[in-house]
């Protein structure tokens, strides 16, 4: 009976300790998502690069540090930052994660806005000695480039997204640190690549 007793309390420790670590675990979440959001905007404010489009300046497998677009004042495009000297990235202007056409089922994309035009817009740019031309723009938005000049010769408008819309953007790139997105790649692939139940 003795033994009983003293097992059910040594199971009641086992249980009060899991709910108690389970409790701070919450909470260091809670702090961790809470500081997040006042800092960038974002409670998950990383983005895994997966492809080539923006080298040289972020390559794939570079965890990017982004921020709400509306957190730190109004996106900096490259035709603005070349006339204030502003460079993100090894380039100018900022860098944005969109989703394309704000389909949420599509990956997001990580390009360089290059120039906002208004509905019925359109332009001729010069971008690093490539002249660009538009069509009339069906709806406001920015137009957007990957930074590698073998993959992409041409902005991502039309063929990748019409022009992106403010609601689509997810975030502003400020940083990166190198290859630790692969923790996030390299998981994930291998699942995608097991055969489907």
């Amino acid at each position: 009976m003795k033994n009983t007793k003293e097992r059910m309390k040594k199971e009641d420790g086992f249980w009060v300790n899991l709910a108690r670590d389970a409790i701070v675990v919450i909470v260091l979440l809670g702090m961790i998502c809470g500081t997040f959001y006042l800092t960038t905007g974002l409670i998950s404010p990383m983005v895994a690069v997966e492809g080539h489009s923006m080298e040289p300046h972020i390559h794939q497998g570079d965890l990017v540090f982004i921020v709400s677009p509306d957190k730190y004042g109004n996106l900096t495009t490259y035709l603005e930052g070349k006339e204030k000297n502003y460079v993100m990235f090894g380039d100018y202007g900022d860098v944005i994660v969109y989703i394309p056409d704000g389909n949420k089922k599509r990956s997001p994309v990580i390009h360089r806005a290059m120039i906002f035009l208004d509905k019925g817009e359109s332009v001729d740019i010069g971008i690093n000695g490539i002249e660009y031309m538009t069509n009339k723009m069906p709806h406001e938005g920015y137009l957007t480039k990957g930074d590698n000049e073998e993959t992409n010769r041409s902005l991502d408008q039309p063929l990748l997204s019409s022009p992106v819309k403010n609601e689509w953007i997810t975030g502003v790139a400020r940083f990166k640190i190198p290859y630790v997105g692969y923790l996030s790649i390299i998981p994930r692939r291998l699942v995608e690549g097991m055969p489907k139940l």
